[in-house]
């Protein structure tokens, strides 16, 4: 089976988190064909949050683990961290039981989000050159503030064009990002993680959401 999770939103330095997060993934990887993150595995990153979160940065290092960035840790680079297999686009399609899959964290794909359009353009860039030369202190209150802005840069009705599938020329489209639950043939939206401790499961049966609150 593949198992697909999205929005696990792992606050660096909270050991409640980190700990929920690595005792899913310890019991959920030893059944796994493979494991995709779909995205703000962290609540916030940037150059030198690594040492905060170590402990799930070695749960991660698993060939059958691909980590792909959100908009919360588009900062997380390979660079330190060789053993992880991230994902590099913002899209990246596979193959899986003979349908043609893309994978999202869900930020790319959204309508009546101009807010975050702009941001993602212009805003990650830049944010993307400062987090190189910018003290660690600096980067955790630019990062906090973020964190706390993000409803109003993703608005409440932002959402994913059902026919996204098509636009995109694959059979299903798989992401999160939008923090509730949708299943139809061509989009599945993950539940948040990090508040319904929910994921999707993908078999020889077909995908069905499973979690410890269903």
């Amino acid at each position: 089976m593949h198992v697909f999770v999205a929005d696990i939103h792992i606050r660096p330095g909270i050991i409640d988190d980190s700990y929920r997060f690595i005792t899913w993934l310890n019991t959920i990887k030893d059944n796994a064909s493979h494991v995709y993150i779909l995205g703000d595995l962290f609540d916030y990153w940037y150059t030198g949050v690594e040492s905060r979160v170590d402990d799930v940065l070695m749960a991660l290092e698993s060939p059958r683990i691909s980590v792909l960035r959100g908009n919360r840790d588009f900062l997380m680079t390979s660079t330190a961290m060789h053993s992880i297999h991230f994902i590099q686009k913002e899209e990246h399609q596979i193959e899986l039981f003979s349908n043609s899959i893309l994978l999202a964290h869900g930020h790319t794909l959204t309508d009546d989000d101009r807010g975050f359009r702009f941001l993602h353009r212009y805003g990650w860039p830049i944010l993307t050159a400062v987090d190189k030369c910018m003290p660690a202190g600096i980067k955790d209150l630019l990062a906090r503030f973020l964190v706390r802005s993000s409803l109003t840069i993703r608005p409440l009705h932002a959402g994913i064009n059902e026919n996204i599938a098509q636009i995109r020329g694959v059979e299903t489209v798989i992401c999160g990002h939008l923090h509730k639950a949708f299943m139809s043939h061509s989009l599945i939206v993950l539940p948040a993680f990090f508040d319904t401790q929910q994921w999707l499961v993908w078999d020889e049966n077909g995908p069905r959401f499973d979690g410890l609150n269903i």
